[in-house]
This record gives structure tokens, C-alpha cells and sequence, in this order.
């Protein structure tokens, strides 16, 4: 007999509109073309590109066609927020590789204006999603992977409650140097025994 045999509750639906998420602070709202402007204003940071495993040196300049492309692609994920804050674009947020009969997904997100990284925003906005991933869509299971040199992305995510399942040793290569990825995760339960 199965132990960790599944309640029976209804099942997420993909065919509603993505929602909008409210924070004290900030703001998930689904993207619009509207965006392009708000992307491009940003730019393209050394430091952040570093820190999604993009090497910093020698970055061509970030054009309005780099953020049309990548608003367009945002769009396009089912599972995927704009991130807001004083009714400015900052970032996105995104649930992936949504798989319904196991409940579970990757998270993924990322904030592009380097004077807004280590205010809270990453915990508040991470928090949101899973309220809504064991919520809403009733979850299971959320991961995620990130570089093992990402120190302030890891204290985030052990903020929010994951932790480190395996480490997938020189998964990522930056320049010519190799870097070991960590996955963690976040099972409905923990996220429930954490929220009360």
C-alpha cells in the first residue's frame, strides 16, 4: 500500500487566465507588450548575468529587440509573471515544467536592477508563487536549481523554506571555469508545517 497516496481534490486547470498576485511590496501580474519599454530600461548587469551562469566578460550592449524577445517569451509561458514594484517592471517569476500528474514544477525567477537585490523583494515575491503552487494549483512539489556560488539567491531560498536535495557537480560551464548547480526543493508539506 502506498503511503503517500494522493487526497482526491479537484486538479489545477491551465485554461484560466494567470493570475495576479499581490504582496505587501510587490506585485506579479501576467506580461504585456507593453513591457518592452520596462525591460530595455534595465539593462543587462555583469553581476546578474554571472549569477544565472551567462558570462559577464565582454557583454554585447542590451538592445530593444533583446527585450521584445524576451517579453514575447514570457508571454508565451503559461506559468509566468512580470515582477513589480512602485509600478515598475524588475524582473519575472515563473512556474516550469508544470507536470499535473505528479503535481510539481521549477521554479525560476529573477530580479535585473542590481539596487533592488538584498531588500526582501526575492522572498516576497518567491513566497507568493508558492502560495499560489500549494494553493491554488495544489502542488505537490516545487524545486529549483541554482549556482552553487549564488550565496545570496541560496539564503533566499532556505528563507522561503527549500532545501538542498543534491548537488549536480560542474553542471555549469562560465568562461572556462566549471560550477557545481544545487538543486533544492519544497514539498506541500513543509511549505504548510512553515506557513502555520
Amino acid at each position: 500500500m502506498n503511503s503517500h497516496k494522493a487526497k482526491s481534490m479537484p486538479l489545477f486547470s491551465m485554461d484560466k487566465d494567470i493570475p495576479e498576485l499581490i504582496g505587501r511590496r510587490v506585485r506579479l501580474r501576467p506580461f504585456h507588450l507593453s513591457d518592452v519599454a520596462g525591460r530595455f530600461a534595465l539593462g543587462r548587469s555583469p553581476e546578474i548575468v554571472h549569477s544565472f551562469g551567462g558570462n559577464p566578460e565582454g557583454l554585447p550592449p542590451y538592445r530593444e529587440r533583446d527585450a521584445q524577445s524576451w517579453v514575447e517569451r514570457n508571454i508565451e509561458h503559461p506559468l509566468c509573471w512580470a515582477v513589480e514594484v512602485d509600478d515598475r517592471l524588475l524582473g519575472e517569476a515563473r512556474l516550469g515544467g508544470l507536470d499535473l500528474h505528479n503535481r510539481r514544477a521549477r521554479l525560476a525567477t529573477g530580479l535585473y536592477d542590481v539596487s533592488q537585490l538584498g531588500k526582501g523583494l526575492g522572498r516576497e515575491l518567491i513566497k507568493l508563487v508558492l502560495s499560489h503552487a500549494f494553493g491554488t494549483m495544489r502542488l505537490h512539489r516545487v524545486d529549483l536549481r541554482v549556482l552553487a556560488f549564488n550565496e545570496r539567491a541560496i539564503r533566499c531560498y532556505r528563507a522561503c523554506g527549500f532545501v538542498e536535495e543534491g548537488r549536480e557537480r560542474e553542471g555549469a560551464r562560465i568562461g572556462d571555469v566549471w560550477h557545481d548547480d544545487i538543486i533544492m526543493g519544497l514539498l506541500a508539506e513543509d511549505y504548510q508545517t512553515q506557513a502555520s
